[in-house]
């Protein structure tokens, strides 16, 4: 039982529960505003029509009629009044002799008293056996002429139209909601094969991808709109596996080397002292390499969280990082910074795309070669560009430089220090300012990094 009242409640909460139910409430509300509408003007313009013949009858009798009682029965019997008429006339002369029209006449206004009134129309009157009728009155010489008209025939009609009205309106209710409950489940439709494809879809598999509908359009683009944010899922998910497992390689090299060293002096340090300054000695510089690595690592986790920004003198932070490196660099280097360029944003972040720029420079440049570091506001935005004179990048691998522990040449990672991933942090630190970096040659040779940013940073 709960659980046939909770698959209910599921049911009920569907776009094609919903739809149908605001569709069938819309459609019943709209069809019988329009039943009563039809309704309403039957009954005035019948009524309307009743009261003109009504008036016709009464001018034609104030034209006619006379002062006594055998004038008003002539009268009443050249307008047609008999049994079979329509119209039921009582005449009072001031005699207090009566005159009536027909026999009917004489039956219904001697109950005229008991007639009873309509609430909205109140000329209308009707009789026990609920025979309607127009009521109407005047004076003609002294004589109260009192008007019935029988309106069976337009009740009749009436009814009939209302038969009809209500017919139609089951008829196009019970349709209307056939229709609109198939056309809910087609709009609908597409969301449950999406909703089943979403619980059947394995983001690992590369294949696998919504179908996309034809119709409706809202639900086409989403489908689009999903495809693209799951291949861009997947696409993040490939680089983080691919990052794991290069940073469990990077760790793994100088932790091995550690231990293999810390190992060596525990089997020969007793019987071969001098090996202990060697291996001390790499300890020292390889736990260095895995302290920068870690800090590597943490910067990158930290750039997706949130951030409290201030102004900050661009020009000033990149002279200072180059002071810093400066005691470190065998190669000359080349200044041209702009002073009094502002931004918004964190000193750590400008720092960390200065110097891994410098850095990645100094790496690759040789100690007889010049480094070139300017920094210039124009035309609304503020470049810095850090050039080398260095070996150069293929243009087949500028498009991965930025990717995490990559490096150009392989051969030469052990020669080269680092850890591979500064220029992932300066892409990474760039975009986040909604920035561009491009890379590009320098002639005769080198490489030359080139990073924008608008005036106004935030």
């Amino acid at each position: 039982m709960k659980k046939d009242r909770t698959t209910l409640k599921q049911r009920k909460n569907t776009t094609q529960f919903q739809l149908t139910i605001r569709f069938i409430g819309l459609l019943i509300s709209a069809v019988l505003i329009l039943s009563i509408a039809i309704m309403g003007i039957t009954v005035v313009e019948l009524y309307e029509s009743t009261e003109k013949q009504a008036d016709l009858l009464e001018d034609s009798l104030k034209n006619s009629g006379g002062k006594e009682a055998k004038e008003w029965q002539k009268v009443l019997v050249e307008k047609g009044s008999n049994d079979s008429s329509l119209y039921l006339v009582h005449v009072q002369l001031d005699t207090g002799e009566v005159i009536y029209s027909s026999e009917d006449a004489k039956e219904v206004f001697q109950e005229f008293s008991q007639l009873k009134q309509f609430l909205v129309f109140d000329r209308i009157l009707w009789t026990s056996e609920i025979e309607p009728y127009y009521y109407a009155s005047f004076q003609k010489d002294g004589a109260k002429v009192t008007l019935l008209v029988d309106m069976e025939d337009q009740f009749d009609l009436i009814g009939r139209i209302f038969s009809l009205t209500i017919f139609i309106t089951l008829a196009v209710i019970i349709l209307g909601s056939l229709i609109t409950h198939r056309f809910s489940k087609n709009l609908s439709g597409s969301l449950v094969v999406m909703d089943e494809e979403i619980n059947r879809l394995n983001v690992s598999d590369s294949k696998q991808q919504l179908t996309i509908p034809k119709t409706p359009q809202e639900v086409q683009n989403i489908s689009k709109s999903f495809n693209q944010l799951l291949e861009k899922q997947r696409v993040y998910l490939k680089r983080e596996q691919q990052f794991v497992t290069d940073a469990s390689h990077e760790l793994r090299t100088p932790i091995a080397a550690v231990r293999g060293h810390v190992n060596l002096i525990k089997r020969r340090g007793k019987s071969h002292p001098e090996v202990i300054p060697t291996s001390l000695s790499y300890i020292d510089k390889e736990s260095k390499r895995l302290e920068i690595l870690v800090e590597k690592l943490l910067l990158l986790g930290r750039l997706d969280t949130q951030f409290n920004t201030e102004k900050l003198d661009l020009s000033l932070i990149i002279q200072q990082t180059i002071n810093e490196l400066k005691v470190m660099m065998t190669q000359e280097i080349v200044i041209e910074i702009e002073t009094g360029i502002f931004v918004e944003g964190q000193v750590e972040h400008f720092y960390q795309i200065a110097r891994n720029l410098v850095e990645n420079a100094m790496k690759y440049t040789e100690p007889s070669g010049t480094i070139t570091v300017t920094l210039f506001s124009v035309e609304g935005t503020i470049q810095l560009i850090v050039e080398d004179s260095g070996m150069g990048i293929p243009d087949e691998e500028k498009a991965k430089i930025f990717e995490r522990f990559y490096r150009v040449d392989r051969s030469r990672s052990s020669e080269i220090s680092g850890t591979g991933i500064g220029l992932s942090i300066v892409k990474e630190l760039v975009e986040k300012y909604q920035g561009d970096i491009i890379v590009t040659d320098v002639l005769p040779q080198g490489t030359r990094f080139a990073v924008t940013f608008k005036t106004q940073i935030k």
